[in-house]
């Protein structure tokens, strides 16, 4: 089974929010100090292979150093931004759903725009901050099923490609 997994982050590099999505589980939040080590692995366990968006470099390593939880060594980990390098596509995630037609509602919001929302909720208990901050993270997440599905028939119209 397969994990999507997003994280955001404070200006310091802490997690402030961890978004995961498991099949028939499906999606969950651990947000502030609800993201423990614990909570963490026991919902990711149900899952051999964990699918991010440049995780391989930012999701897993902040976890790992945060969280004290090595998810490189404990799942097999699917890069969706490493996939999109070796089909020679440029753009990052927010691009590329626009290339591919994937939908979102948090137009315009970004990791800068992340930090911020997470900054006004806890300096000042915005809700609304929290609420956009976790519909984006929640989104990231989401969309990459689609974009994974994108890439996965590029693959193989690749592959029949160079059969002929």
């Amino acid at each position: 089974m397969k994990a999507y997994l997003d994280i955001e982050t404070d200006r310091q590099g802490n997690i402030s929010v961890i978004g995961i999505s498991i099949g028939d589980s499906g999606f969950r939040q651990f947000v502030g100090e609800d993201i423990t080590t614990h909570k963490v692995e026991d919902y990711l366990c149900q899952a051999k292979t964990i699918v991010t968006f440049n995780g391989d470099s930012f999701d897993l390593p902040q976890i790992k150093k945060h969280l004290n939880l090595d998810l490189m060594v404990t799942h097999h980990s699917y890069d969706l931004f490493k996939v999109k390098k070796k089909l020679k596509i440029k753009g990052g995630l927010k691009e590329l759903e626009k290339m591919y037609g994937i939908e979102r509602k948090t137009e315009g919001v970004n990791g800068f725009k992340a930090i911020k929302l997470w900054e006004i909720y806890r300096r000042h208990g915005r809700k609304d901050a929290l609420a956009l901050l976790l519909e984006y993270n929640k989104e990231d997440v989401l969309n990459l099923i689609p974009l994974e599905e994108k890439f996965n028939e590029l693959i193989r119209e690749q592959n029949n490609d160079d059969e002929f």
